[in-house]
């Protein structure tokens, strides 16, 4: 008798130590493990936020300097290019004045992003800067002994038209490197076109006459308006900033 009551008594005890390590582990879930999905996404939420604000820190940073940057751009790389450019002295002065004042408005953040942007397009694809090389072309035409009188006068007149093209916007540069082919070469470094001299003599009438052709194809294909154009370089360059400045209609 004595051999079972301590058998049940020993037994009692495991069970109810078996309830009790039961019940320690996770009583409310009925022994299921808790879930950490409702703490992740919480953490991925603060993280976004985070970003969030560490992205429109830098987008206002970028764009509170874009003027300043915009303005040295002007100061320390177009404005020394143009200064050492083919164009008469007369429209370089002009536009290097022109630039600078633009380089002060951009300092002070006077221009918009939208109006940087526009200027940018504007002067980085500008054939208007390069008009050196025609001045150049237009006086080997005219100084050359085997060209008739009327191939120099139309010669003129055809780079005044395409003058004009540029001034409208019309002339890209591409085609202005396409008509340069025969006659100038395109420095590697600083993209400047320059008249080609070959044995200190300059392009051969043929190759004059070619340049003409491809001139007169491109501003027939504009219809550039045949009148006499009344605009000089540096005018037509500072039609093109102000056509930069203009904010577009909403």
């Amino acid at each position: 008798m004595s051999t079972d009551s301590s058998a049940s008594s020993n037994t009692g005890a495991t069970s109810n130590t078996g309830a009790t390590s039961n019940t320690g582990a996770t009583p409310s879930n009925n022994g299921k493990d808790v879930s950490l999905g409702p703490a992740c996404l919480v953490v991925f939420v603060f993280f976004l936020v985070l970003l969030c604000v560490a992205v429109a820190v830098m987008s206002f940073m970028l764009t509170g300097n874009q003027g300043k940057r915009a303005a040295y751009a002007l100061r320390e790389m177009l404005i020394p290019w143009v200064d050492a450019s083919a164009l008469a002295r007369s429209d370089r002065d002009v536009i290097i004045d022109d630039l600078q004042q633009l380089a002060g408005r951009m300092e002070r953040e006077e221009l918009t992003s939208r109006q940087l942007t526009r200027l940018g397009i504007r002067l980085s694809d500008s054939v208007v800067l390069q008009w050196g090389v025609v001045e150049d072309t237009v006086r080997a035409a005219k100084s050359s002994p085997g060209l008739t009188e009327t191939e120099k006068i139309d010669f003129q007149h055809t780079c005044d038209r395409w003058l004009r093209s540029a001034s409208e916007g019309k002339l890209t540069m591409t085609e202005m490197e396409f008509a340069f082919q025969g006659v100038a070469t395109k420095e590697p470094k600083s993209g400047r076109l320059t008249l080609r001299r070959d044995a200190n003599k300059g392009p051969s009438d043929e190759a004059l006459r070619e340049f003409h052709r491809r001139v007169s194809a491109i501003v027939e294909k504009h219809s550039v308006s045949d009148e006499p154009m009344d605009k000089s370089v540096s005018q037509v360059f500072k039609g093109i900033i102000e056509d930069g400045l203009k904010e577009p209609a909403r």
